[in-house]
């Protein structure tokens, strides 16, 4: 039964699964879509320093929050990468999906936050590294097929997700990065500094960036004070 499968795959894969029951093999389509890349800063040397349950604690602890700020906003986590986490938010209006991209980052650091204070006797501070990017790309089920079966993913192809991977990967210091292409978008949803354009990993031309930084509220105006030195 599809509901037995809730646990093993994300809520948008449901209905290709519905259409393969039903003898129809689901083709991928292109969609307008928000990619969210969540990785822990430093997790290697959290892996050596930590026994292995309690970095799988860890993981386990954190990720569940994170899936449910994803989900609260109507997007879903599709895969988790060691320690990254990617998600995807496919609502009918682009803008509104980088919305509710947004929205799910704030509330990861929230509760990211959270934990660390709850949970700072036991381990270091938990830190992230954010890629967000959005536009066209071709989603749905990925099927590998072997000589003993198939396996199926569900995935978004295209640079959209290749340039969020970049992105994360390009971040430093606990930053979410977007490009300036999406930062035009939504032009009042964040404070954007504008990062120049930038050379990622097997990206042909330079990507402009920006970093999203939360509106100044007293809870982080301290932050943010700090790290631009004034």
């Amino acid at each position: 039964a599809l509901g037995s499968l809730k646990a093993f795959v994300p809520a948008i894969a449901l209905p290709d699964l519905r259409r393969a029951r039903s003898g129809r093999v689901p083709r991928k389509r292109m969609r307008s879509i928000a990619v969210l890349l969540v990785d822990i800063e430093g997790c290697t040397r959290q892996c050596e320093d930590l026994p292995p349950r309690l970095m799988n604690d860890v993981i386990e602890t954190y990720f569940s929050r994170y899936l449910d700020a994803v989900r609260a906003f109507e997007g879903d986590v599709t895969e988790v990468l060691g320690d990254g986490l990617l998600a995807i938010f496919e609502g009918s209006d682009l803008r509104a999906s980088i919305e509710g991209a947004m929205n799910a980052t704030e509330r990861i650091r929230t509760v990211t936050a959270a934990l660390n204070r709850r949970r700072s006797k036991h381990h270091d501070p938990i830190a992230l590294h954010i890629g967000l990017n959005a536009g066209q790309a071709l989603t749905g089920v990925t099927r590998l097929r072997s000589r003993k079966g198939e396996r199926w993913f569900y995935t978004a192809n295209g640079p959209v997700t290749n340039i969020a991977a970049r992105l994360c990967a390009l971040a430093d210091g606990g930053q979410t990065l977007t490009t300036k292409a999406i930062a035009d978008l939504v032009p009042g949803r964040c404070d954007f500094r504008w990062l120049g354009p930038q050379r990622l990993k097997n990206v042909a031309r330079p990507v402009e960036v920006a970093e999203c930084i939360p509106k100044l509220t007293p809870c982080n105006g301290a932050r943010r004070s700090a790290r631009r030195g004034t």
